[in-house]
């Protein structure tokens, strides 16, 4: 009989092996021993991911060297409770900048009146907007799972921990939006309170004034969530959903806006506004981790000095790697189209045994990245796709030549199958080669 986890014994199986193989390794480990190998784990992710990987994961970025910096743990030890001048708290008058600095300036990027920052991940503020604006019971209208929809919008997320009916939006998998023409029969049927749009696979930008037009005969609130997309948002790319009709944004703060971990929602509407801080605190959150201010007030601050300037090579780089793996012979997601309008990009994997199997292989020659449910998929079928996000190698250097590099280890690795410990070592020399 195989040996169960302790740790989760309900995870699947393939988790199983891998869990009980690392309780063995850990279980009775002293302080000393726990120290070394805290120390080997660290310095194991540094060379990997942080200096040895091609790293095209698409939720995943590196701060600038001025925001990390600025990431002061203590801060995060510290409680604070409440808003600046009426504290539970005393002794935190620094903190109530940062607390008043990273609102103003996040609002102002997004195109908004008003942000909430408190929260520590965006299911998080997601579950803030279900929280302020649903009861147990009501509907809301979400992207189905194969456009990319996200598990926080779906019943095995937070609109399922909210007890919500979840609805799929009509969708046209030809055009990678929101079928227009189906949408507002669909919305009088449904009775949505929220809308909610935005994905984990976001290739175009969608026509949020035909989705909020749709909403308003309904009474729905719109949400956009643009946790993906929101650097390039902050950039002035891809569109700008407060300015097309969306009453809220909910945001990740890293992934394409390269601050720390955590989550925004922004808005114009003060009412809603007021709603959303309710929800996130004393609702969702007391204290939080204070230290995320500084590099959020930080990266935020990048993004208004630096323009376009981020947001223009993320998405040049995405289409030099549409087009460098197209000449590659990879099959592309969205060829019609023109590939991609963002940082992300997707390959159809099934000649390689689907994403999971394609990205698994890549891993091993030092390609980072993850798979997705193409548009157009039947509902319940593995991942066909591989998910690109070039957010972070662009901050890490790489240019649109870099791409075409990074397009020929993919081919060398899934079509050429060519042994992965020798594309490996081309890898690495390839990010080292990269400041």
């Amino acid at each position: 009989m195989e040996e169960r986890s302790r740790v989760a014994p309900w995870a699947p199986p393939r988790a199983q092996l891998r869990l009980a193989e690392l309780e063995a390794e850990v279980n009775g480990l002293g302080l000393d021993a726990v120290t070394r190998l805290v120390d080997a784990v660290l310095a194991e992710h540094r060379g990997r991911l942080d200096e040895d990987g091609v790293v095209l994961y698409a939720g995943t970025n590196t701060m600038s060297a001025r925001a990390r910096a600025a990431h002061e743990i203590s801060l995060g030890c510290r409680p604070s409770m409440g808003w600046p001048g009426d504290k539970y708290q005393t002794g935190l008058d620094e903190l109530d900048v940062l607390e008043v600095l990273a609102p103003l300036q996040v609002a102002a990027l997004m195109g908004g009146e008003f942000a909430e920052v408190r929260l520590q991940s965006a299911t998080l503020a997601n579950l803030a907007c279900y929280s302020a604006f649903t009861r147990p019971g009501d509907t809301i209208a979400v992207l189905p799972e194969t456009a990319g929809g996200h598990a926080s919008h779906h019943a095995q997320g937070a609109a399922g921990i909210r007890g919500l009916r979840v609805a799929e939006l009509p969708y046209d998998a030809e055009r990678l939006d929101v079928d227009h023409a189906a949408l507002p029969a669909f919305l009088r049927e449904h009775r949505p309170a929220l809308v909610v749009i935005g994905a984990s696979l976001m290739l175009f930008p969608y026509d949020v004034a035909e989705v909020r037009a749709a909403c308003d005969e309904v009474g729905a609130l719109l949400v956009y969530d643009a946790s993906h997309v929101a650097g390039l948002i902050a950039g002035g790319r891809f569109q700008r959903p407060l300015d097309e009709g969306a009453h809220l944004v909910t945001m990740s703060t890293y992934t394409s806006f390269g601050g720390p971990p955590g989550a925004a929602v922004v808005t114009r509407d003060e009412d809603l506004a007021r709603q959303v801080s309710a929800a996130a605190y004393p609702g969702l959150t007391a204290n939080y981790d204070a230290s995320r201010l500084a590099p959020l007030v930080l990266a935020a601050a990048e993004h208004a000095a630096g323009g376009s300037g981020y947001a223009d090579r993320c998405v040049a780089n995405a289409g030099a790697m549409a087009r460098a793996l197209d000449g590659e012979g990879f099959t592309m997601a969205a060829a019609d189209l023109g590939w991609t309008a963002s940082h992300h990009v997707a390959v159809d994997a099934t000649a390689f045994g689907g994403g999971e199997e394609a990205a698994r292989l890549l891993a091993e020659g030092g390609v980072y990245l993850s798979g997705v449910h193409l548009p157009g998929q039947p509902p319940g079928e593995p991942m066909r796709g591989l998910r690109i996000g070039t957010q972070e190698v662009t901050r890490r250097g790489f240019c649109p030549e870099t791409m075409g590099e990074v397009a020929v280890l993919m081919r060398r690795l899934l079509i050429d199958g060519q042994a992965p410990a020798t594309v490996h070592r081309d890898a690495v020399a390839l990010r080292r080669a990269t400041p």
